[in-house]
């Protein structure tokens, strides 16, 4: 089920958080980056402890609440559920769906990584999916054997499925304006934003340049 208040929210700047053991740092990344405009975060780390995991997700959703900004916990249905976080996000070797939905139930965010695979987009969108996520759309160095989901498919996909859609891979303020010609309203940004040594100044920009209308 995808409650409307779900639909318009995924939209804008999303922002996945890079990997950073010092907590202090991450924080403060994350919070210049909803500064900026981030509409959403999603918490990311394949490196640390489910310990050392769950404290930082904690930290963060702190500030996301405070400011009022959706936190999804990648890959790990179980520390969303810990923590009520608004969502999760599944790739294709994660728990699946339907779990997903029995565990943390009707209301909440379930972002589904679809990659370049129509067959994904259609087993996501009729198993009650929130959006999915479309990409690599450029080469990215987060993951470099990435497929790649080219503009015509991601234009096929937006004629064919009225659902949010992310895009993500490789973005950056160079490339942007090719996804959103297309009619892509949110946009996934790991390196390109926390990278940058003006983290706020870098969403701003990339905010300014999402056509949100689109959704």
């Amino acid at each position: 089920m995808k409650t409307m208040e779900n639909l318009h929210i995924i939209k804008g700047l999303y922002a996945i958080t890079p990997e950073e053991r010092d907590l202090f740092v991450l924080i403060s990344k994350v919070e210049s980056c909803i500064k900026g405009g981030a509409r959403l975060i999603q918490y990311r780390s394949k490196s640390l402890s489910k310990i050392e995991q769950e404290k930082q997700a904690r930290k963060i959703k702190i500030v996301c609440d405070y400011y009022k900004v959706p936190l999804i916990i990648n890959d790990d249905i179980e520390l969303c559920r810990i923590l009520d976080a608004d969502g999760v996000h599944l790739g294709e070797n994660d728990d699946s769906l339907e779990k997903a939905r029995l565990i943390l139930g009707p209301s909440k965010i379930i972002g589904v990584s679809c990659y370049n695979s129509i067959d994904r987009v259609k087993n996501a969108v009729d198993n009650g999916v929130t959006y999915i996520a479309l990409g690599a759309c450029f080469s990215t160095t987060t993951k470099p054997n990435a497929p790649i989901a080219s503009l015509d498919f991601i234009a096929l996909v937006l004629k064919k499925f009225k659902i949010p859609i992310v895009a993500i891979g490789g973005i950056n303020l160079e490339n942007i304006e090719l996804l959103t010609n297309e009619g892509i309203s949110c946009i996934a940004v790991i390196n390109s934003l926390f990278k940058k040594k003006d983290i706020e100044g870098t969403a701003r920009q990339f905010s300014s340049l999402i056509k949100n209308e689109k959704l």
